[in-house]
């Protein structure tokens, strides 16, 4: 499939292009035969699901990665050497995740790898001169004697910003930029982006945020499942049109799977919840009941579950648990924990599980006092304890003696749970329970989640796998820029007006 080469609404001559790019990582394909091509003073919208390949496509076109198939070109030559020859050529990249030192100051960030100097030293003068105009040019005042790591958030994101344009790049690449700004930071960042590309820049801007694509971009692509769906004249499509493109993947929800709840009494309650992203919300989770948070990375889900269960703080709001007609609130991760809830954690080699111990130590290390005798732990009773929750997980092999990090990640998250289901918990929060394991491990963790609500379990799930999200829960609530943005249910309840929803293009094809 070739790059789209003529278009009313892509102004001037094709800077950067790929065609047929490959990139394969094990024997997973990321990128398959992806052609793209953006054009002097155009901004180029990119666009799919989390995991449709977008960043790895960017990867390579920035030259951190090199791919398996394919060619990018600059300027109609091919470009081979790396991220110095990306460089050379005028690409920039600025990540989702910013690679700002926060010890350092504003100037000396925005002139990271490639200070000035003179007879070997540092000149300070020019280092702080053209650090002052890359920010002039993007419109924005920040001290440039300032450590990085006062500034704000929204500051941060304008110096990695100032930072790429210092370079005079002819290509810019942007990875979710707005992810983290606030709507006036992020009407003036795109403002800003517009300007630049009147300028004769070349953009490429990365977003899962509807109304920003269609406010900003002159063109649009869109990827599912590291394929191309096509590349549009952003007048030539619409927001309803888009979403469609981004999820029409050919998914049909197996309502044999579903099943059939009656909750019962509001186990989890969450009111006026505030924290880091996370913006005054009202959740219940009641027993039985498999409630799932959908959105898009950066949304604030992760925040807003670590902040409802003590493990972030919270500035403000109340949270409580209520069994056997008793409600206790929580005020730290202790406490959530003593009053039965159980947190499997997004990372789970480095905050779920510890690797060089054995599944029997990591199963007994929130089962300790239960297991102890006089204070001590009895290794037959551990080794006991343990591997009947190993076998109720499925473990392969169910070998408890082994280190937990021998084994595979779809094994590994069956031992974060057989963890807590020693505890019995009243509530079990699980944040993307199913992420980098196989298909077979999934299908056998999608069960025991569902065991534990048909069990009587208030079970909260985080995902960004929209069929795993829309196959487990009972009700869904769609959390964009830090508060909930709409609630689905039943028939409702499918991709497109998840998607939506996330972002922010309201209901797509409801009434």
């Amino acid at each position: 499939m070739t790059a789209d080469q003529t278009t009313p609404e892509a102004p001037g001559p094709v800077v950067i292009e790929a065609e047929s790019i490959v990139k394969r990582f094990g024997g997973a394909t990321a990128v398959d035969d992806v052609s793209i091509a953006v054009r002097s003073g155009e901004i180029h919208g990119l666009v799919g699901e989390n995991g449709a390949g977008k960043s790895t496509l960017m990867r390579i076109l920035a030259g951190i990665l090199t791919p398996d198939q394919g060619e990018v070109r600059v300027d109609g030559r091919p470009l081979t050497g790396g991220t110095r020859a990306a460089l050379d050529a005028g690409i920039a990249l600025v990540h989702q995740e910013l690679s700002l030192v926060p010890e350092l100051t504003t100037a000396e960030n925005i002139m990271l790898g490639a200070f000035p100097t003179r007879l070997g030293f540092t000149n300070a003068r020019q280092l702080r001169g053209v650090a002052a105009t890359a920010l002039r040019e993007i419109g924005v005042s920040v001290d440039l004697d300032e450590r990085v790591g006062r500034l704000s958030v929204a500051l941060r994101q304008f110096v990695e910003i100032a930072r790429a344009v210092a370079r005079k790049p002819r290509v810019l690449i942007l990875d979710e930029p707005t992810a983290t700004l606030t709507p006036a930071e992020t009407d003036y960042l795109l403002t800003m982006l517009q300007r630049l590309a009147e300028g004769g820049l070349a953009i490429i801007y990365i977003s899962h945020r509807i109304p920003e694509i269609f406010r900003i971009c002159d063109r649009v692509t869109v990827l599912r499942d590291g394929q191309l769906i096509g590349t549009t004249p952003i007048r030539a499509t619409t927001p309803a049109a888009l979403v469609d493109q981004m999820v029409g993947r050919e998914y049909k929800l197996d309502l044999q799977i579903r099943r059939e709840s009656t909750p019962g009494e509001v186990v989890l309650a969450a009111r006026g919840v505030r924290a880091h992203r996370v913006h005054g919300v009202d959740l219940d989770v009641r027993a039985g009941e498999i409630v799932g948070l959908g959105g898009l990375v950066g949304a604030g889900r992760t925040e807003l579950v670590r902040a409802m269960i003590g493990a972030d703080i919270r500035t403000a709001g109340r949270v409580t648990v209520t069994a056997h007609g008793r409600t206790r609130s929580i005020s730290s991760y202790q406490s959530a924990v003593r009053n039965g809830v159980a947190y499997v954690p997004e990372e789970r080699r480095t905050d779920g599980l510890a690797l060089t111990m054995s599944v029997a130590e990591n199963i007994a290390l929130p089962n300790r006092r239960r297991l102890a005798t006089g204070g001590v732990l009895r290794r037959s009773r551990v080794s006991a304890f343990a591997q009947r929750l190993a076998d109720s997980v499925g473990l392969r092999p169910p070998d408890i003696r082994k280190d937990a990090g021998d084994y595979s990640g779809g094994n590994q998250q069956k031992i974060v749970i057989a963890k807590w289901l020693g505890r019995n918990p009243k509530v079990i929060v699980l944040d993307e329970p199913t992420r980098g394991v196989d298909v077979g491990a999934k299908a056998e963790i999608h069960r025991l989640i569902r065991e534990l609500a048909d069990q009587g379990t208030a079970v909260l799930v985080v995902s960004s796998d929209l069929p795993e999200l829309l196959e487990l829960s009972d009700v869904i609530h769609v959390i964009r820029d830090g508060r909930i943005a709409g609630t689905l249910s039943g028939p409702e309840a499918d991709e497109r007006s998840v998607m939506s929803l996330a972002a922010g293009g309201g209901m797509v094809g409801k009434a």
